[in-house]
């Protein structure tokens, strides 16, 4: 029920992997289920984070209405990660 649960959530742009939410939720779902079960419970027996699930890709934005934009706090960052490490994170929280 946890992995179900995961479908359906997360944004289309793609982490570095190159795999976006969208791309998970239009396969096939209950193979995808299984592949998913069996290696999140390994992950989860193991105690194991896979490391390629922590990359990001990070992109700086400027914070709309700031008077001054060569202060930091002008500017706010955002983090694409992978939708696997996102979703295995959802249903371990």
């Amino acid at each position: 029920m946890e992995i179900r649960s995961t479908f359906g959530k997360g944004s289309n742009i793609p982490g570095p992997d190159g795999i976006s939410s969208k791309l998970v939720d239009e396969a096939d779902r209950n193979s995808l289920h299984m592949c998913l079960k069996m290696l999140w419970n390994n992950a989860w027996s193991a105690g194991y984070f896979i490391t390629e699930w922590k990359q990001e890709n990070r992109v700086v934005i400027p914070k709309i209405g700031k008077d001054d934009y060569n202060e930091c706090n002008s500017y706010q960052t955002v983090s694409i990660t992978s939708c696997f490490g996102k979703r295995f994170e959802h249903i371990t929280a």
